[in-house]
C-alpha cells in the first residue's frame, strides 16, 4: 500500500485529485462556498460527485459551512446528503485513491490550520472506503437529502436571527481557524427559537412546538406520542397521526433541528432561548 503523509497547503494535492477524477465521494462536515465552486471549476465535465455533509441550522448560524456552496453543488445536479453526526474527512477518487485528514472542505482545512492526513495510492483500501461511505450515502434512517426547499428554510430562519444576535467575524475565514464541534451541547442553535417557529407552518410548526415544549433536550418518540389527542384536535382530517408525527419528526431532522440517535431517542438541535 503506498502511503504518503500530507500536512498543509494540502490544496495542490486535493485539486490534482479533483482535477484527473470522473468520481469522487466527498464527506466533510464543514464546507465553504470557495472550497466548492473550487471544486466545481476544476472537476472534468463528466465527473460524478457525491457530498456527504453535517446538516445542522447551528454549522451555518456560526457560519462553519456555507449555505451556498451547498447550493452551487445542488444547482450542478450534484447529490448532498445529510449525515448529522458525521466528524469524518474522507475524500474517495475512482475507488482508486482516497484521503483521509483533519481538514474539512474549508481554506482554514486546506490551507491555513495545521492539519495533518494521509493520501492512499490502492486501490483495494480506496475501494473499501468507498463502499463503506456509500453505505452511509444511502442510509435512508440516519441520512437524508439536502434540497433546494430546506435550504430556502434555513435561511428564512436565519434572516430573522435579531441584529444583536448575529455572529459577525471582523476578520476574514481566511484569518480564522474553522470553528469545529465543540462541547457536547456546542452545536445547538441559540439564534432564537422564535426564528425557527416564525418559519415554520403547519405540521411542521405544530410538531416543532410539541418538541419544543418537552423540558429536556434528549427526548422520545413516546413524548411526542402523548400530544396525539392535541395534534389530532389541530388536525382533525388525518386519521394517521403516529406516521405523520414520525414523518414531521424526520422533516425537523432535514432541517438540521432534530437528531436521530436510534432506538426512537431524538436530540433538539436547540437552545429553548
Amino acid at each position: 500500500m503506498n502511503l504518503q503523509i500530507i500536512t498543509n497547503p494540502s490544496t495542490d494535492i486535493f485539486l490534482d485529485l479533483v482535477k484527473t477524477s470522473k468520481e469522487q465521494l466527498l464527506a466533510s462536515p464543514f464546507i465553504k462556498a470557495n472550497v466548492a465552486k473550487m471544486i466545481l471549476d476544476n472537476k472534468p465535465t463528466e465527473a460524478k460527485i457525491s457530498l456527504l455533509t453535517s446538516y445542522k441550522l447551528t454549522n451555518f448560524y456560526r457560519q462553519s459551512s456555507d449555505i451556498s456552496a451547498l447550493r452551487y453543488f445542488i444547482e450542478n445536479q450534484i447529490k448532498v446528503r445529510n449525515y448529522p453526526t458525521l466528524h469524518a474527512k474522507t475524500y474517495i477518487f475512482d475507488s482508486e485513491r482516497a484521503i483521509i485528514t483533519s481538514a474539512n472542505l474549508t481554506l482554514g482545512g486546506l490551507q491555513n490550520n495545521y492539519e495533518c492526513g494521509v493520501l492512499i495510492d490502492d486501490s483495494d483500501i480506496a475501494g473499501r472506503l468507498k463502499s463503506e461511505f456509500l453505505q452511509l450515502f444511502s442510509d435512508e434512517e440516519k441520512a437524508s437529502t439536502v434540497t433546494e426547499e430546506i435550504l430556502s428554510t434555513t435561511e428564512d430562519i436565519l434572516a430573522k436571527v435579531p441584529k444583536e444576535k448575529r455572529i459577525k467575524f471582523e476578520k476574514s475565514e481566511k484569518d480564522l481557524f474553522p470553528k469545529e464541534p465543540y462541547e457536547p451541547e456546542d452545536d445547538l442553535y441559540d439564534g432564537g427559537v422564535k426564528t425557527i417557529a416564525n418559519t415554520l407552518s403547519g405540521w411542521r410548526l405544530d410538531t416543532f412546538n410539541v418538541v419544543s415544549k418537552i423540558p429536556v433536550n434528549i427526548f422520545k418518540l413516546d413524548q411526542v406520542y402523548a400530544n396525539k389527542q392535541h395534534l389530532q384536535e389541530l388536525h382533525p382530517e388525518n386519521r394517521n397521526i403516529d406516521a405523520k408525527i414520525r414523518q414531521q419528526l424526520q422533516e425537523l431532522r432535514d432541517l438540521g433541528l432534530v437528531e436521530f440517535l436510534g432506538g426512537g431517542v431524538y436530540r433538539k438541535l436547540w437552545k429553548d432561548v
